[in-house]
């Protein structure tokens, strides 16, 4: 009887102890998640950061013109007004635009074969998708519009904006054709998709920016 009153007194010191221990472990790991005002002020500021904050991903084949596309979002128009040749992106690109409404974060990815592999990936955290065409190359609207497909059949709710591209080009088809040749028309009606120019100029980019503004 002694023995076992011993062992039993042992084991109840050695569980206090551990749970002593546990809850000084538990009480430092978790002392910064007190709920106080401040606390609460700076997870709501948290999630108003986080629901500003809006990507807009840029897909296209490769010298589609997406870069040139960023460039002018974001002002450096210069290499464009010099007319001299923007290089494809080779893997990725990214612009941040601050709008009163939110912040827009433009991610690009390269139209190389070797990365298209890969642009379904990046639709799950994308809020709209905007998918350049070179207008003025004919040979490869097949192409465009079959990658496209692919990409509107993994997302079936995401907004699209098909920008045709290089319009200024000799031989570049028109909008109507474009539209046509892409087959926008066999879209779902539910489905925001929207087919326009990519212009340059101040106005033209402003009313693109004013068009994501209302998508997302």
């Amino acid at each position: 009887m002694v023995l076992l009153r011993h062992i039993s007194i042992a084991l109840t010191a050695a569980v206090a102890a551990f749970g002593s221990a546990l809850f000084i472990v538990l009480s430092h790991l978790f002392k910064r998640q007190i709920w106080t005002p401040e606390v609460k002020y700076y997870a709501i500021q948290e999630e108003e950061e986080e629901r500003r904050e809006r990507q807009v991903l840029v897909l296209g084949l490769d010298g589609a013109g997406k870069s040139s596309v960023l460039q002018g979002l974001s002002g450096e128009t210069a290499t464009a007004l010099r007319g001299q040749h923007c290089k494809p992106t080779r893997g990725f690109n990214f612009v941040r635009l601050n709008t009163p409404l939110c912040q827009l974060d433009f991610l690009e990815i390269g139209g190389g074969e070797d990365l298209r592999v890969y642009w379904a990936d990046y639709l799950r955290k994308t809020h709209v998708l905007v998918y350049v065409v070179d207008s003025s190359d004919r040979h490869r609207l097949p192409q465009a519009k079959s990658e496209l497909h692919r990409l509107l059949k993994a997302n079936a709710k995401l907004p699209v904006v098909v920008l045709g591209n290089k319009q200024d080009k000799p031989g570049a088809v028109s909008m109507p054709d474009l539209h046509d040749a892409l087959s926008l028309a066999s879209m779902s009606d539910t489905r925001q998709l929207l087919l326009m120019p990519a212009q340059t100029g101040c106005s033209g980019l402003q009313s693109f920016k004013d068009l994501l503004l209302k998508l997302v």
